[in-house]
């Protein structure tokens, strides 16, 4: 198990450096409905990662094997995937905002379906949660990557499930601490979260593009490992 969850522990990095969705933690943690907001929000995020990679580990799992039962498809998925994940990147890094006279950057226009967080009930929270968590393009491919990673691994049914449920707890923790600061500390830390949500906002293109490619790299090199083993 160990050796499994080792080879997804990049992705699982990748998942957690979501900024988009710490922006989105941040505004229902300064709207009224907070505490449940946030916490469907949550299961939202994290259940999608679980639901994708599965689905992912258990496609992999059909698909051709050789007679020692290592996967002959995983080396190509994972080197499809890391192209895809440049391609990505490179778009990212085209659409990040243009940096105005006088050296500043220009601040983005917030998405609109973000300017209705304040108002958002929990079912939606968890929609959003979910959508951001395995739906958008990132984390989409990441968790694509974890199920065919942990396929390709030495590792019986029961290990993959463990070393997946430690992904997704990784990949959940920068959403997971700010609703557990904000708990704690109350109104206290409503400036520095407002202040993190417009420097995230600012920034997530760049990020996300900066991520996809480092993990390009990483699924492009996992699979060219596999077809030289």
């Amino acid at each position: 198990m160990l050796d499994a969850l080792g080879d997804a522990l990049p992705l699982a990095a990748a998942i957690a450096l979501s900024p988009l969705a710490v922006a989105s933690v941040v505004l229902m943690l300064l709207s009224p409905n907070a505490k449940a907001a946030t916490l469907s929000f949550l299961l939202g995020f994290a259940g999608a990662i679980a639901a994708v990679a599965s689905i992912a580990y258990l496609v992999a799992v059909l698909l051709p094997h050789d007679a020692d039962d290592r996967s002959i498809s995983a080396p190509f998925l994972l080197i499809g995937l890391g192209l895809v994940a440049i391609v990505l990147a490179v778009r990212q890094w085209r659409s990040r905002p243009a940096t105005e006279e006088g050296g500043e950057t220009r601040v983005p226009e917030v998405p609109g379906w973000m300017a209705k967080i304040d108002g958002m009930t929990p079912a939606k929270a968890a929609a959003l949660g979910a959508f951001i968590g395995g739906l958008k393009p990132k984390n989409l491919l990441l968790s694509i990557g974890v199920g065919v990673t942990l396929e390709a691994a030495d590792a019986t049914v029961g290990e993959a499930a463990v070393a997946l449920g430690i992904v997704v707890l990784l990949g959940s923790l920068p959403v997971i601490i700010p609703v557990i600061v904000s708990f704690v500390a109350g109104d206290r830390i409503r400036e520095p979260l407002d202040r993190l949500r417009a420097w995230l906002i600012v920034h997530n293109a760049a990020m996300v593009g900066a991520i996809l490619l480092l993990i390009g790299v990483v699924l492009i090199s996992k699979g060219a490992e596999g077809l030289g083993g």
